[in-house]
């Protein structure tokens, strides 16, 4: 019999994540976004999902050994469901994050727009350039919102199905 599934489950995950990034790390694109990216917002996104994964890890870890043990005590799955709003409230908070830095790289695009003198080639030059900053912020925050919220929801929908199964 296999021990531990549900943790399994949650670190069979863990790895695709883990080799994913370590293949995006290799091909330059870490490095670009953070030439790219302005705000670092990108950034943040990725050590709050590091944290979060690590915590759903650990309460996952905790559940699965009282699981395989047969025990399923009340207290135990009320705490670690009542802890799981954090997670929930945690991958909300990553599109948010995700979603400013669209924003403040819009801003950064349109900004440009005031001082632009179209008869002056350089001002249309610097105009052009700081679009292009601006787009990449605006772009790279919001890809990295969307897909650190959807993998912590992938790991926060399986630790809630565990707990369901738990309370039956």
């Amino acid at each position: 019999m296999i021990r531990h599934t549900l943790f399994l489950k949650w670190w069979l995950f863990m790895s695709l994540v883990l080799a994913s990034l370590l293949y995006i790390a290799s091909e330059g694109l870490l490095g670009l976004v953070w030439e790219k990216d302005i705000t670092k917002l990108s950034f943040l996104l990725l050590a709050i999902f590091s944290a979060m994964s690590g915590w759903c890890g650990y309460k996952t870890w905790t559940l699965s050994k009282f699981l395989d043990n047969g025990q399923t005590e009340d207290y135990l799955v009320e705490k670690i469901e009542h802890l799981m709003e954090v997670g929930w409230f945690t991958s909300d908070l990553c599109l948010s994050i995700g979603m400013m830095g669209t924003v403040i790289g819009f801003i950064m695009m349109l900004s440009g727009f005031a001082a632009v003198d179209v008869a002056n080639m350089t001002t249309v030059q610097d105009l052009i350039k700081g679009l292009g900053v601006g787009m990449s912020t605006a772009l790279y925050t919001t890809l990295t919102g969307l897909v650190c919220s959807s993998l912590l929801k992938i790991q926060y929908f399986n630790l809630s199905q565990a707990l369901d199964k738990a309370r039956k």
